[in-house]
């Protein structure tokens, strides 16, 4: 049912170009009665705040269970989960760019709109698990004051790769994969040991030997 609510949300969203007036009108359309509607969704907003969320944990449960994944390098699996995301973005391309087109202001980065925040928590805890190994691999440099921020940063990636998809006209949106790219290996070369980091570890060397 869930499922079923999410898709007349989005269909009459589409059709209307607006939310649903009120959970009576909403659960009308479906057949049901109010009373079954909220055995899934406190109110019409939940609905919207869910729909992002609920697809990005299929896009994640869907790149997990591959066989590859696990064996890919940190890198790597950031790279598999913003390729897919976009790629089950294309599913709703209609509603996405409406509803954050009508949002445009809200979405101005660095600030998450409201309806993205459900999405946000769960990509942030994705991200610092990820990240954790990175750490431990060797493949990202533990920075004090800044190793924190780094599941931020790559949340702010998030939602800069699907607003540039979103303003995407290039064909079967061939920009977007190579931004995807660009985006994702300039934050590991950031991640990464930099020229700045091993000054400052011959630094640290020379003077606990001098």
């Amino acid at each position: 049912m869930k499922n079923q609510i999410i898709e007349q949300y989005i269909d009459m969203y589409l059709t209307h170009n607006e939310a649903p007036k009120n959970v009576y009108v909403f659960a009308k359309s479906l057949n049901i009665t109010e009373q079954e509607f909220y055995q899934y969704y406190p109110s019409i907003e939940a609905i919207e705040a869910s729909i992002f969320q609920e697809w990005f944990k299929e896009v994640k449960n869907n790149v997990e269970s591959s066989e590859l994944y696990a064996n890919y390098a940190v890198r790597e699996k950031f790279l598999a989960i913003y390729f897919a995301w976009i790629e089950a973005l294309k599913q709703h391309r209609s509603f996405v760019v409406a509803r954050w087109q009508t949002q445009s202001k809200q979405i101005s980065l660095p600030k998450t709109p409201t309806f993205l925040k459900p999405l946000k928590e769960d990509f942030i805890a994705f991200s610092q698990n990820i990240l954790g190994e990175g750490m431990q691999s060797k493949e990202i440099t533990e920075r004090k004051f800044i190793s924190d921020k780094y599941a931020d940063a790559q949340w702010l990636n998030l939602l800069f790769i699907t607003n540039f998809w979103v303003n995407d006209h290039s064909i079967n949106f061939e920009k977007s994969d190579e931004a995807i790219e660009k985006s994702v290996n300039l934050a590991f070369d950031l991640m990464g040991q930099t020229a700045l980091d091993s000054m400052l570890n011959f630094g640290k060397f020379l003077f606990q030997n001098r």
